[in-house]
């Protein structure tokens, strides 16, 4: 037996076993090689790909950019398909004229930043959403116009609500407060860019304030009837007063502050006999010519004046000339409560004899009639002279002599507190700035 063992790579072995021969994996140099297009092709491919876009883009834009038939402002156009308003009024260059930027109270704030044209269309006027949607589709017929205004941007505030003056129409003797005014409480729009305010809805309604004018008449036909004396105190005051207690008689002095500042013995004398004193203003200034502070002062003053004097308090007043209407009313901002003119005129500014102004003061007397005479402002001895007449005839006649708070408390149509002489504006009550509109 051999000892040599097989050579190294022999395909048996001893048992018989034939060996596997190892498979040879292809190399990549081996594998099978993809074909590659031509350069030529892509080529081709991509030139027909850009083709292909431009197409398909140029048509996308011819359709975009197509025009349809319209008549703006009776002319035949062309304009781009889907055309905005905006665009067409450019276009065509329509020239209107553009709206404002106005108020909530309808004041312009800016010319010309409003709507910049109206439109109708077909004979149909546009509303303003429908100006924004409208797109043209071809044979509309656009007639455009001037602009319309838009209204500032607003906001809403609850605010008190003021009460208004209630005018009176005819004018008597005696003009007065019929009520006075209340606040209510309203929503107000306020405006963004002017601040301006605008009732919106009344919440609770405001009691305005009633001015009243009648000439007073006794309710129960009392024959009385009331003598005044202006431009007083002065040096006829006492000689008044003296007459007047010899026929157990009282009038009603209508005395300037400025005078009674300057003689308040004489405004203490005239309440002590029984007469009323009452306001001719501070300074005898024509009241419906004066600006609303300037009137305020010349009713205060003289109410003051007079009260420092010694006599009770008055809110009474006759303005001087008897020029006092319901623009002096509104700008009194609830001074007084009652402005006093007269029915019968003495005309003694004329110095027309004592005779002329005893026929002035008695003929045509009636019940509730307010005679008009004066104390200050010139010569007064033809008054001297004739007041004893004046008092005896109409005495005789069988009158009686009331002061103007008198007279007032006879008539039911006057409210008691202005009949008092003194009344003011009450707890919560407010004067207005404003006028109550008329019919």
């Amino acid at each position: 037996m051999s000892n040599r063992t097989p050579a190294s790579g022999s395909s048996s072995s001893r048992s018989g076993r034939v060996s596997a021969t190892p498979t040879k994996r292809p190399t990549p140099r081996n594998r099978p090689k993809r074909r590659r297009a031509s350069r030529g092709s892509r080529t081709f491919t991509i030139v027909a790909f850009l083709v292909l876009i431009a197409v398909v883009g140029g048509g996308a834009w011819l359709w975009l950019n197509r025009t349809v038939s319209v008549k703006v402002n009776g002319t035949l156009t062309q304009v781009r398909a889907d055309a905005t308003l905006a665009d067409i009024a450019a276009s065509e260059e329509v020239k209107v004229t553009p709206g404002n930027l106005v108020s909530v109270g309808g004041n312009v704030i800016t010319e010309g930043a409003g709507r910049p044209f109206q439109a109708a269309v077909n004979g149909s006027e546009l509303d303003e959403g429908e100006l924004d949607e409208f797109r043209a589709k071809g044979n509309e017929e656009i007639v455009f116009s001037d602009g319309a205004d838009i209204t500032e941007e607003s906001h809403e505030e609850e605010r008190e609500l003021a009460p208004k003056l209630e005018p009176y129409e005819r004018i008597g003797a005696i003009t007065y407060v019929a009520q006075w005014g209340t606040p209510g409480k309203a929503i107000y729009s306020i405006g963004d860019v002017s601040g301006e305010s605008v009732l919106k809805e009344e919440v609770e309604p405001a009691q305005n304030t009633v001015i009243k004018s009648v000439n007073p008449k006794p309710d129960d036909g009392s024959k009385v009837i009331a003598l005044t004396f202006d431009d007083g105190p002065s040096s006829y005051t006492q000689r008044y007063l003296d007459i007047l207690s010899e026929y157990d008689a009282r009038a009603t002095f209508f005395c300037l502050g400025s005078a009674a500042a300057a003689n308040p013995d004489l405004v203490k004398a005239i309440e002590d006999q029984g007469s009323q004193v009452a306001s001719h203003t501070q300074n005898h200034q024509q009241l419906t010519r004066l600006d609303a502070g300037t009137l305020q002062t010349e009713i205060r003053d003289a109410f003051s004046a007079i009260g420092a004097g010694g006599a009770s308090a008055t809110t009474v007043l006759r303005p001087p000339y008897g020029d006092f209407n319901n623009d002096t009313w509104l700008a009194s901002g609830g001074t007084l409560s009652a402005s006093v003119i007269w029915n019968l005129d003495s005309e003694d500014w004329r110095l027309p004899g004592a005779d002329a102004i005893v026929s002035n003061c008695t003929n045509g007397a009636y019940p509730g009639a307010i005679v008009l005479m004066h104390d200050g402002g010139g010569n007064r001895d033809q008054d001297v002279e004739a007041l004893p007449r004046i008092l005896q005839t109409l005495k005789d006649q069988g009158y009686r002599f009331v002061t103007i708070n008198e007279l007032m408390a006879m008539d039911s149509r006057i409210p008691k507190d202005v009949a008092s002489g003194d009344a003011t504006l009450p707890e919560g009550a407010v004067w207005p700035t404003e006028m109550a509109a008329t019919e």
